[in-house]
């Protein structure tokens, strides 16, 4: 038999249909997997907990009737986004330390690692995660950076690489080039596709590879401190202070001296003071584990015996 790793979930699903039960306990790793990458990068660990539990519960109750694999998969994405609106869609963002973060907070291991970054890359990822950075001032950023939306995925994985050797976050998807099919993924994570169906179309392209399953569902918390505003301090530059304006002394009307004699000096112009930075924020945040969907590829396992 094929390694069912290698397989599409449609393969897997006619392979469960005609009894082979491997199959189909890959196929419901494979959708739990799915659904946890969907949930952690649009409502995080805390608030994405039930709506994936539910999404897995209904798949479980329901995949026995779906009746052909050109089904499967709208089937099985309008489960979950479901749940996922149910539960109020997308956060706006978050700080939410788990067992990937050793406990630490996202937003500050995210800006130790930029400490390695080049300024650009900071400032781009940044403008990408802010709501508040129009399209077209985004696209001019990133153009510098070899343009929309390639820059921006090119930022993200410097980032990763950053937090893999610099703050000790175990991340495994980190690639030395990135996937030019990967472009859209950090557009998709900030919350900036051009509308509902892209999204929904690139979610269940998600399904059909797993490199950027993971890629996405390691990077989940991370993403929401971004959205929170962890870089967002370097798209808003502090302005310098502008310098004082010279002092002017009223002075009595010029008498010409009799004799010849020094006139006096005007008084030099103080310089403008010291540039200081704008200090990040550091976002406070809560711990939470989002709970794997076992269950799913237990309960499909004992279907076939």
């Amino acid at each position: 038999m094929t390694d069912p790793t290698q397989m599409s979930p449609q393969e897997l699903y006619r392979q469960w249909r005609s009894g082979d039960a491997n199959a189909g306990q890959a196929m419901a790793q494979r959708f739990s997997d799915w659904y946890y990458s969907l949930v952690s990068v649009r409502l995080g660990d805390v608030k994405g907990r039930a709506p994936l539990q539910k999404a897995c519960l209904r798949f479980q109750q329901g995949i026995t009737a779906v009746n052909s694999p050109g089904e499967l998969v709208d089937w099985a994405h309008a489960l979950v986004s479901e749940e996922m609106k149910a539960a109020g869609e997308r956060v706006d963002g978050g700080d939410f330390p788990n067992q990937l973060t050793g406990g630490k907070s996202p937003a500050e291991l995210i800006r130790l690692a930029a400490k390695t970054l080049s300024p650009e890359d900071v400032a781009l990822l940044a403008a990408t995660f802010d709501p508040r950075v129009n399209s077209s001032t985004l696209s001019a950023q990133a153009e510098a950076r070899g343009g929309m939306p390639l820059a921006i995925l090119k930022a993200r994985y410097a980032l990763k690489h950053a937090l893999r050797e610099q703050a000790g976050v175990p991340l495994q998807e980190v690639p030395g080039s990135p996937n030019l099919d990967y472009a859209p993924l950090p557009l998709y994570e900030a919350g900036r596709m051009a509308g509902s169906r892209e999204e929904s179309t690139f979610e269940k392209w998600v399904l059909s590879n797993m490199t950027i399953c993971r890629d996405v569902a390691e990077f989940g918390t991370f993403t929401l401190a971004l959205r929170g505003g962890a870089l967002r301090s370097a798209a808003q530059p502090a302005e310098p202070p502008r310098p004082p304006e010279p002092r002017v002394t009223p002075s009595e009307p010029r008498v010409e001296p009799r004799g010849p004699g020094p006139e006096e000096e005007p008084p030099a112009p103080s310089g403008p003071p010291s540039r200081s930075g704008l200090s990040l924020v550091m976002v406070a945040g809560v711990a939470g584990a989002l709970v794997a969907a076992a269950v799913l590829a237990v309960v499909l396992y004992f279907l076939l015996k």
